[in-house]
């Protein structure tokens, strides 16, 4: 084949904030050594932050294999340390903060389809929600697409029960995976466009947390385990490996697992699945052959590359690009397959790196839509002596080029500004959530979906150019640029949006009295001169007037607010949803998420109101509420017209019983807040002359309760995670139970991920059980809700998810959760 007909098809470079896109001299060194390194590693486990950054960045800086890690899930199930976004937009967040990971430790991140739809105890109860069946078809086509030598788990396939169940249902699928990516046979018609692969070995990474502690685990017998050093020093980088990994892991912000660096020596362990350790060896990957001679022909390949390695000049890397291009030409010449792919791409990269190009293509927006033209900037440069000519720019899908033919002089950039019409552009949001979810998976019809962790860009510029009498292709995503008088240089990407979207606003509309309840919300136009109706597509037993809304905008950017008053045939205890439509078109919600340590993100989801009809007495009156760790249960009340303030603790003091006969601690409150337990005299001081002070759940960390429960009152961890768990009126004649609202075993249908966590296990004989709670097969836990009198007031404490349950619009919760408030 001859070198001058290689095309290169770089890999879309994401820019962000803080990262760059160029290597210096000593990197790509190590990125050179690597190209003679064919090893690669698949990392498996259930959720964002559940890796091993200490092992991947390891694995891919010190080892140099091609290291990969699989969450099965984007976690919306957890919870956010960092603003208000949960459940879809949760995912958004943590699926882009395992992407600014992997930026820094090197790996390549995957994810399957499976749904993170909350704590489960066991591997057996989350097989109950997750489909088994389609999540190891998503793991086997990864398997056979990464095609890795070694597969480790996160964790024990073998213990179910003692860690969260999505933990063990991610190793137990890894391990069947491993054999099935195997087999002919495995759902062959599906499997078609990919061969069976064998992977040599399966690992499970174990540690100080499955043995219980630091002394166990010290006392354990390892003579059977293999085992890694992980406290590499890079002196190219000027970081040990453990500091690298600290900076990997502090970006799960959303969590909250910043973490310190660590230097010097760490080991790691791991136990073979299915096999026993062979006689001599120590790492997992002892006795596999990860060079060139494993590829029928790559000794040519390895002997090129340890040249330029030996040759390598630190102050003109562009020296070494013959060689480069001649170990390019070797490969390229290798029959098709894995890592002639991989490879070939790497090398290519590299080429690039070593001539200085820099290229890139932005606008003055941030977002666009179909229908409009934008200015895009381009600049293209080779900062190094090495011959090179720009032949031409084409934007990408218009198709629309500038044909340049120029040959560049060292270090002097090209720029050009050209004009681009948008048109028959997809909108931008995370492809796993344009049809939906359920609440097992999400659904893709991309049957590429496990082959990228976000969705590629369709504003694409690629640079047609030739380097040392070779041509390439370079393509970059044409992205937003601006100048920041606090940061600098901003790039974000280049989204695009549908003509008209709504902007965002509360979607659960509270129905409570036969008058109904009116909800508001605003259309915007991102195109100019931008008209139609808005309906809403109800159910029979919900009506809304008007029955139709018109609007007309003529600017870009410009709002008009839409009203609909929905009406109940009848108070039915009932959930519904109502999609908002445009009469010839859909209508989505669009949310900008915004954090500095990942790029921003514009998330579409369809415009639909959830209609929570509820039969519920309500008493308005003033609340006081303290704010924990965010939890919506202040707007959840104003909705049925209840005066809620929000106070800090030192407030408290003056707090009058009289005029605020209520006192609601948000959740986590006595973990996150430190100020209050110096107020627990002031606190009981409300009680004592006639205040109920409700308390949500608190974890276990870090609690600062104090004896103010009860010198015997504990928390534990046990929780009911199934929203569909039976519930046990134990008092029934209890107030709380009957007024304003008689509560029934009704009262807990569509209820939501879970019924309550951190269960009081320990209390005393003064505390009034109201409602006892089990998941199947387990014993009762009789303290979803406990109530003490004191004095002229009282004290609940009930670790029911209100949090979940009210902002989803449960019209049991409400009715009972008034109760607590106003009985």
């Amino acid at each position: 084949m001859n070198s001058k007909v290689l095309c290169f098809c770089l890999f879309l470079i994401s820019v962000q904030i803080g990262v760059s896109q160029y290597k210096s001299s000593a990197e790509i060194l190590d990125d050179i050594k690597k190209l003679n390194v064919l090893g690669s590693v698949l990392y498996v486990a259930a959720h964002p932050d559940d890796e091993n950054t200490r092992l991947i960045s390891y694995l891919s800086k010190e080892k140099k294999y091609r290291t990969a890690y699989v969450s099965l899930t984007r976690g919306d199930g957890g919870q956010n340390l960092i603003g208000s976004e949960l459940d879809e937009l949760l995912g958004v967040i943590r699926t882009n903060e395992l992407l600014e990971a992997r930026k820094i430790d090197g790996g390549i991140q995957f994810f399957t389809r499976a749904n993170d739809f909350g704590y489960s105890k066991n591997a057996e109860e989350t097989f109950t929600i997750w489909n088994k069946d389609t999540l190891l078809f998503d793991l086997v086509r990864l398997i056979r697409e990464f095609k890795p030598d070694v597969i480790i788990n996160r964790f024990d396939h073998r213990t179910s029960g003692k860690t969260h169940g999505h933990h063990t249902a991610s190793a137990q699928l890894a391990v069947e995976a491993f054999k099935e990516a195997s087999h002919s046979l495995y759902r062959v018609q599906e499997m078609k466009d990919l061969e069976p692969v064998i992977v040599p070995r399966i690992f499970f990474n174990t540690s100080i947390f499955f043995y219980g502690s630091k002394e166990k685990f010290d006392a354990a017998d390892k003579s059977s385990m293999y085992q890694l050093d992980l406290g590499a020093y890079y002196p190219s980088l000027g970081l040990s490996n453990g500091e690298i990994s600290s900076q990997s892991r502090s970006m799960h912000k959303s969590q909250g697992f910043g973490i310190n660096s660590t230097r010097g020596r760490q080991m790691e362990y791991f136990e073979r699945i299915g096999a026993k350790k062979d006689v001599g060896e120590v790492s997992p990957f002892d006795g596999l052959n990860l060079t060139w001679t494993r590829i029928n022909g790559g000794g040519n390949v390895e002997n090129v590359i340890q040249k330029v390695i030996a040759e390598y000049n630190h102050d003109k890397p562009y020296a070494s690009i013959p060689l480069l291009q001649k170990a390019e030409k070797y490969i390229a010449e290798l029959s098709p397959g894995y890592w002639r792919d991989v490879k070939l791409k790497e090398i290519k990269e590299l080429i690039l790196h070593c001539a200085g190009i820099y290229a890139e293509a932005t606008t003055d927006k941030q977002v666009v839509s179909n229908g409009i033209r934008i200015k895009v900037n381009t600049e293209f440069i080779c900062r190094t002596p090495i011959a090179c000519e720009l032949q031409k720019i084409v934007f990408i899908p218009s198709k629309q080029d500038t044909v340049f033919n120029k040959k560049l002089e060292s270090n002097i950039p090209l720029q050009w500004n050209s004009e681009i019409g948008l048109l028959h552009l997809n909108n931008t949001s995370p492809f796993w959530l344009k049809y939906g979810r359920g609440k097992s998976i999400y659904r893709v019809e991309d049957k590429n979906y496990f082959k990228k962790p976000i969705d590629d860009k369709e504003l694409i510029t690629e640079f047609y150019f030739v380097l040392n009498d070779v041509p390439y292709i370079l393509q970059k995503d044409i992205v937003y640029k601006n100048d920041d008088p606090v940061l600098g240089e901003v790039r974000q990407p280049l989204d695009v949006l549908p003509p008209v979207t709504v902007d965002p606003f509360d979607p659960t509309l509270l129905i409570s009295t036969k008058s109904g309840a009116t909800i508001k919300f605003q259309l915007r136009a991102r195109v100019a001169n931008q008209s139609g109706v808005v309906k809403l597509n109800l159910p029979d037993n919900l009506m809304a007037t008007p029955s139709s809304v018109s609007y007309s905008m003529t600017k870009m950017n410009e709002a008009k607010e839409i009203e609909f008053t929905i009406v109940s045939k009848s108070l039915d205890n009932k959930i519904y949803e109502v999609p908002v439509e445009l009469e010839f078109d859909k209508l989505f919600m669009h949310t900008t998420i915004k954090y500095p340590h990942i790029s921003w993100q514009n998330v579409l989801v369809p415009a639909t109101i959830k209609v929570s009809v509820v039969d519920v007495v309500a008493k308005p009156g003033n609340v006081a509420y303290v704010n924990g760790a965010g939890d919506f249960i202040d707007e959840a009340l104003r909705k049925l017209q209840y005066n809620v303030t929000e106070i800090i603790p030192s407030q408290m003091n003056n707090l009058d019983p009289s005029k605020n006969p209520v006192l609601i601690f948000g959740i986590r409150a006595w973990n996150t807040r430190e100020e209050l337990p110096g107020l627990q005299n002031q606190i009981m001081n409300y009680v004592q002359k006639g205040g109920r002070v409700i308390f949500q759940y608190n974890t276990t960390a870090e609690l600062m309760l104090g004896n103010f429960l009860g010198d015997d009152f504990k928390i534990s961890r046990q929780r009911i995670t199934n929203e569909n768990a039976p519930v046990q009126i134990l008092n029934p004649n209890h107030k709380l139970l009957n007024s304003p609202n008689k509560i029934t075993e009704k009262d807990f249908d569509y209820w939501v991920q879970e019924r309550g966590l951190y269960f009081p296990n320990e209390y005393s004989k003064d505390w009034e059980e109201l409602i006892a709670m089990n998941d199947p097969n387990e014993k009762e836990l009789n303290a979803a809700i406990l109530y003490k009198k004191i004095g002229k007031g009282s004290i609940i404490y009930t670790p029911i998810s209100w949090f979940r349950q009210l902002p989803a619009g449960v019209p049991g919760a409400y009715r009972l959760f008034i109760n607590l408030v106003s009985g």
